[in-house]
Protein backbone atom coordinates (compact mmCIF):
# COMPACT_ATOMS: atom_id res chain seq x y z
CA UNK A 1 0.00 0.00 0.00
CA UNK A 2 2.43 1.87 0.93
CA UNK A 3 4.56 1.60 -2.37
CA UNK A 4 0.94 2.97 -4.23
CA UNK A 5 1.26 5.96 -2.36
CA UNK A 6 4.60 6.50 -3.01
CA UNK A 7 4.07 6.30 -6.61
CA UNK A 8 0.76 8.15 -6.66
CA UNK A 9 2.91 10.97 -5.28
CA UNK A 10 6.07 10.99 -7.32
CA UNK A 11 3.82 10.59 -10.32
CA UNK A 12 2.28 13.76 -9.42
CA UNK A 13 5.02 15.98 -9.43
CA UNK A 14 6.93 14.71 -12.56
CA UNK A 15 5.54 11.38 -13.64
CA UNK A 16 8.21 10.96 -16.81
CA UNK A 17 11.03 11.48 -13.94
CA UNK A 18 9.64 9.46 -10.86
CA UNK A 19 8.32 6.49 -12.79
CA UNK A 20 11.23 4.05 -14.12
CA UNK A 21 11.50 0.32 -14.76
CA UNK A 22 12.00 -2.42 -12.42
CA UNK A 23 15.22 -3.39 -13.25
CA UNK A 24 16.36 0.20 -12.96
CA UNK A 25 14.59 0.52 -9.37
CA UNK A 26 16.73 -2.44 -8.90
CA UNK A 27 19.86 -0.79 -10.12
CA UNK A 28 19.56 2.16 -8.12
CA UNK A 29 19.52 0.60 -4.77
CA UNK A 30 21.36 -1.93 -5.06
CA UNK A 31 24.27 0.30 -6.16
CA UNK A 32 23.77 1.78 -2.54
CA UNK A 33 22.96 -1.09 -0.57
CA UNK A 34 24.80 -4.29 -2.37
CA UNK A 35 28.61 -3.82 -3.46
CA UNK A 36 28.15 -6.86 -6.08
CA UNK A 37 25.11 -7.84 -7.88
CA UNK A 38 23.05 -9.36 -10.61
CA UNK A 39 19.64 -8.87 -12.35
CA UNK A 40 18.21 -11.45 -14.35
CA UNK A 41 16.67 -10.51 -17.33
CA UNK A 42 13.58 -12.58 -16.92
CA UNK A 43 12.38 -10.18 -14.51
CA UNK A 44 9.15 -8.27 -15.70
CA UNK A 45 9.24 -4.48 -17.30
CA UNK A 46 6.91 -3.42 -14.86
CA UNK A 47 6.64 0.60 -13.85
CA UNK A 48 7.59 1.54 -10.27
CA UNK A 49 8.53 4.55 -8.19
CA UNK A 50 12.07 6.13 -8.65
CA UNK A 51 12.68 6.40 -4.74
CA UNK A 52 15.76 4.75 -3.08
CA UNK A 53 14.49 3.01 0.07
CA UNK A 54 15.86 4.22 3.55
CA UNK A 55 17.27 0.53 4.35
CA UNK A 56 18.58 -2.59 2.37
CA UNK A 57 15.72 -4.71 4.43
CA UNK A 58 12.76 -2.56 3.05
CA UNK A 59 14.10 -2.26 -0.06
CA UNK A 60 14.30 -6.30 -0.46
CA UNK A 61 10.63 -6.78 1.13
CA UNK A 62 9.56 -3.72 -1.29
CA UNK A 63 11.12 -6.45 -4.41
CA UNK A 64 9.18 -9.41 -2.39
CA UNK A 65 5.79 -7.19 -3.31
CA UNK A 66 7.00 -6.80 -7.01
CA UNK A 67 7.52 -10.36 -7.14
CA UNK A 68 11.18 -10.13 -7.49
CA UNK A 69 13.45 -12.28 -4.75
CA UNK A 70 16.66 -11.48 -4.02
CA UNK A 71 19.63 -14.11 -2.65
CA UNK A 72 22.64 -13.74 -1.75
CA UNK A 73 25.75 -16.16 -2.38
CA UNK A 74 29.01 -15.31 -0.53
CA UNK A 75 28.68 -11.40 -0.92
CA UNK A 76 26.94 -11.14 -4.37
CA UNK A 77 23.50 -10.16 -4.82
CA UNK A 78 20.92 -12.08 -7.46
CA UNK A 79 17.78 -10.63 -8.27
CA UNK A 80 15.52 -12.96 -10.18
CA UNK A 81 11.66 -13.38 -10.43
CA UNK A 82 9.96 -15.57 -8.05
Amino acid sequence: MLALINILILSSLDPVKNIVSLKTYISENAKVYCPVYFIYQDIDDKLTAKVIEKDRETFLAHLKSLGVECKEIGGYYFFIKK
